[in-house]
């Protein structure tokens, strides 16, 4: 296995740990080459990894060497994300006669994808607009994403067992929003702020008198969290402007930057939320919509790629803070029981369609 790291406490790619100890778990040895370094230290002894080095140049050489040597002990190469470990690993796979296996789920079409498409020999993708255009159809399946459905579920139950009504209702003083992922323009962070400017400050019913049993509550406020942080600085400029809408709005008491959390630490901030949101652009399935879905948390996303997952009362328009934030209190007012239905009808979708112990078979089954 090829991928961009290894490191279970990485804010990026920390999912990817996951990914690596239930493969290993269900092969006699794994082989894994990380593109970053990282740290495997926790990992099963039938998992070994080799960091390449820092510099790039050097990395484009190293790699091709790695799976050469390995390319006899394997009975097959599975390249993770990016394109270009397929493109490099290619040629020394070939000379052995082994297969790849390449995952890629990006709405970008460019000359390394299309090399990518070329050479390797098989394409998993979590849905049709993660690989799109293909110039191979044969060679493209569609498999669902890879959730850790015993890492993201409802707070204090067994992965399976469905919450109670109470507990997911989450009655506390604050309507609590958060929205996860890289800062830059592609996800839209802006018209969150504002929809919550519009929504105001007044205080909100969310739960009529009596209701499932429950007594009338209002919510003084609704807040944000932002979880993450810019990975190129010419994007530091774009959370800056967000930084300073928010205090234009005079909204600082009601979001928070939180920056940067590691993968294995968000399940209580999805579990905590009374709704996920994400404006992406990316026109492909992100997974921490799937995240939120798996630990029972209401969605509201924009992403054109969740059209044919989620039902079309959770989709929103792009750049519309006033369509946002009437979605909201839609959310907000709904009766308990049919929010109830609508979080367990969410992690049913990734149960059965995004489970990462379900992927893992399918990688598997590509080499046999």
């Amino acid at each position: 296995m090829i991928t961009r790291k290894v490191d279970n406490h990485d804010a990026l790619a920390g999912f990817a740990y996951n990914w690596v100890k239930k493969l290993g778990a269900n092969l006699n040895k794994l082989y894994v080459i990380s593109w970053q370094a990282g740290d495997s230290r926790d990992l099963p002894e039938n998992i070994e990894v080799v960091f390449l080095p820092k510099n790039k140049f050097a990395k484009i050489f190293i790699l091709p060497w790695e799976v050469f040597k390995l390319a006899l002990k394997v009975d097959g190469v599975f390249c993770h994300m990016n394109p270009e470990y397929t493109i490099l690993s290619w040629l020394p796979a070939k000379i052995f006669g082994k297969r790849i296996v390449s995952w890629y789920t990006h709405k970008q079409i460019n000359w390394k994808r299309r090399l990518l498409e070329l050479l390797t020999d098989k394409i998993l993708t979590a849905s049709k607009d993660s690989f799109r255009q293909p110039w191979f159809k044969n060679k493209v399946e569609v498999t669902g994403h890879g959730i850790d459905i015993e890492q993201f579920k409802t707070q204090n139950s067994p992965p399976e067992a469905d919450a109670p009504l109470a507990q997911k209702l989450k009655i506390n003083e604050d309507f609590n929003i958060i929205s996860v992922g890289r800062i830059s323009p592609t996800k839209d962070y802006e018209s969150i702020i504002k929809a919550l400017d519009i929504l105001g400050n007044k205080q909100i019913h969310l739960v009529k008198s009596g209701e499932a049993g429950l007594p009338e509550v209002k919510f003084n406020r609704v807040k944000l969290k932002i979880i993450g942080d810019v990975i190129l600085e010419v994007q530091r400029q774009y959370l800056d402007s967000l930084k300073q809408m928010v205090v234009a709005m005079d909204l600082g008491q009601q979001v928070e930057f939180v920056g940067w959390v590691a993968n294995q630490q968000m399940p209580p901030y999805y579990q905590e939320a009374d709704l996920f949101i994400n404006m992406s652009g990316t026109g492909s399935v992100d997974k921490v919509v799937l995240e939120a879905m798996a630990c029972q948390c209401l969605v509201l996303t924009s992403n054109e790629a969740f059209r044919e997952i989620l039902p079309k009362e959770l989709m929103v328009e792009k750049n519309n803070p006033q369509k946002l934030a009437e979605k909201i209190k839609w959310l907000m007012d709904l009766p308990a029981e049919e929010k109830e239905a609508i979080i367990k009808s969410l992690r049913k979708i990734v149960v059965n369609d995004h489970n990462l112990d379900k992927l893992v078979l399918k990688i598997i089954n590509q080499f046999k």
